[in-house]
């Protein structure tokens, strides 16, 4: 899978597990440098969501500091709420450690999620 195809895989995720959590989608970016990727309401709260995906034995990693302020900046605009979602994808079919980030498309996949966070990188 190419990083393009690793960053649709964890969108289309995402947006399930929102649509699942009463979520109503208005809009998913697939482009990886554009954020927020999904754009979501629920219970008329708008919500603006960063997804980061990766392959093992990384997880989607937080923006950089200076594209956060200015994603935190473009919500706060709109009133929306900032969310984050970081996906780790791993090669369910597997043999050893070392294969296990070789990810082929409609192949089985691990998928590491932990829920929607807070979009905030904190300082050392």
């Amino acid at each position: 899978m190419t990083a393009q195809d690793i960053h649709e895989f964890g969108l289309r995720f995402v947006y399930r597990e929102l649509m699942q959590a009463g979520f109503k989608i208005l809009s998913v970016e697939p482009d990886m440098e554009t954020f927020p990727q999904i754009v979501a309401t629920k219970e008329e709260t708008l919500y603006f969501i960063v997804v980061q995906s990766a392959s093992y034995p990384d997880i989607g990693d937080l923006p950089s500091n200076y594209q956060i302020k200015q994603i935190k900046e473009h919500a706060q605009k709109h009133n929306a709420i900032l969310k984050f979602a970081s996906i780790g994808l791993a090669n369910a079919e597997a043999k050893n450690e070392a294969e296990k980030h070789f990810l082929k498309k409609g192949g089985e996949l691990f998928v590491h999620y932990s829920g929607l966070k807070e979009l905030d990188r904190k300082e050392n």
